[in-house]
């Protein structure tokens, strides 16, 4: 009505919008603030104008293109892998796809390796190259296949440690190549994590990550990041600003709530998986164990150099006696839960065939190294005597 003119005037509709702000008192909050505002307001024209333009740095505009929660988990991460800066995304798959397309454009070409995530495998054999980006594949040992096919690639892109064979890149031989070909190496550092190895120590020059798994580490997020220097992390920005796979600041908030226990909880988890493998590959009733930190393991060198002799909290086994044993295995399970994830408080397992690789047809599955008893376990927290002493109750006959 005609005549207000301060706050207190206002009616009650408008005050509960606008509330009264509390005086501000000295002291800075320990804990990361999460900020949930999708939007900002300003009170200079100008600034606004200049925020609005730069989308970035100059001010908070619109959460699809800053937030200040997303920006704290992006240079915590960013510090912990080593690199200028970072970028937040939706989830793993998101970070992926879209450091993907925003380096390559139609006609260009990928090489990776052949061990990967069952996602990235379908990104790159069915999505892309609906947009003429095509995808060489090689094995991860297979060194002279990689540099053979590298002459005219757009970038090699590789898995720490590929899923779900378990299998360590010598980062260093595919920095080197990367480096020799004039290309930029993209490593997925899911399942290492920023604690077992940072890859651009070994020349890769962008970094990938699931942040579902170890960074937020507690089973209750969807997230990834991208890692680099800050002129690549502004070519990637240009593409994900306008498609809009942005991470909730919820879900940042957990994130960075996680980083803070991560230095713990991965080298729990590792130990733990090492005395499972050890277990399991004494076990009669398991044809063969995968996990690189064995002496026995292909990769156990390259484990001492790359992962300073740690080989993850994921494990993988083959179940004597094919599909149908492995599931009836899983289905005796009482601590360890049948859920498709990792790097998590829980110990997780799943049947790679009929779970996470869906996409690979017959042949890709075994030449992936995937047999019909595979499972693959990511350790979690847990007692190891407790899950060991599961294991050995489901594989009982």
């Amino acid at each position: 009505m005609p005549g207000r003119t301060s706050l207190s005037d206002l009616g009650f509709g408008t005050r509960a919008v606008h509330p009264r702000k509390p005086a501000s008192q000295p002291g800075e909050p320990i804990a990361p603030v999460l900020d949930q505002s999708s939007t900002y307001s300003f009170t200079d024209s100008a600034e606004f104008a200049r925020a609005s333009a730069d989308k970035t740095g100059a001010g908070y505009v619109y959460t699809r293109w800053g937030n200040p929660t997303l920006d704290a988990l992006a240079e915590a991460i960013a510090y912990l892998e080593g690199t200028e800066t970072a970028e937040t995304y939706s989830s793993g798959m998101a970070a992926i796809s879209g450091t993907l397309l925003a380096l390559c454009s139609p006609g260009d070409r990928i090489v990776s390796s052949r061990q990967l995530y069952g996602g990235t495998h379908s990104l790159t054999t069915t999505l892309l190259p609906r947009f003429d980006i095509q995808t060489t594949k090689c094995d991860v040992d297979d060194y002279d296949a990689v540099k053979a096919a590298l002459p005219g690639a757009k970038l090699l892109y590789c898995e720490t440690i590929g899923n779900p064979a378990i299998r360590v890149a010598d980062l260093g031989r595919w920095g080197e190549l990367a480096a020799d070909a004039g290309v930029p190496l993209v490593v997925d550092n899911t399942f290492a994590s920023p604690v077992l190895c940072r890859p651009v120590e070994y020349g890769a020059r962008i970094v990938v990550h699931s942040a579902t798994k170890f960074i937020g580490g507690h089973h209750d997020l969807i997230g990834g990041v991208v890692c680099a220097d800050a002129e690549t992390i502004e070519q990637l920005r240009g593409l994900t600003r306008e498609l809009g796979p942005t991470l909730a600041p919820f879900n940042a908030w957990l994130c960075l709530r996680g980083l803070q226990s991560i230095h713990l909880r991965v080298p729990r988890s590792s130990d733990t998986a090492l005395d499972l493998a050890r277990y399991l590959g004494s076990h009669p009733e398991i044809e063969r164990v995968f996990y690189p930190a064995l002496e026995s393991n292909e990769d156990y060198e390259i484990t001492k150099k790359i992962l300073g002799g740690r080989g993850g909290g994921t494990l993988a086994f083959e179940v004597k006696g094919g599909r149908g044993r492995a599931a009836r295995f899983q289905e005796k399970l009482r601590v360890i839960m049948a859920a498709a994830s990792l790097g998590g408080s829980h110990s997780l397992i799943v049947h790679a065939a009929s779970v996470t690789h869906t996409q690979l047809t017959e042949d890709e599955l075994r030449a992936a190294g995937i047999s019909p008893g595979f499972c693959r376990l990511s350790v979690g927290l847990e007692d190891p005597d407790d899950l060991i002493a599961d294991l050995e109750q489901a594989l009982a006959p």
